[in-house]
């Protein structure tokens, strides 16, 4: 990131926030494993 600009935009714009994503990502799968260990 060479900018506040580019950080803005890779954050949310077209391309979507693919942080946020994987992190919810990570914690839908704790939640099935640990369901599946139940």
């Amino acid at each position: 990131v060479d900018s506040i600009e580019q950080a803005i935009e890779r954050s949310g714009t077209k391309a979507g926030n693919k942080g946020a994503e994987a992190a919810l990502s990570a914690i839908e799968m704790v939640s099935v494993i640990k369901q599946l260990e139940a």
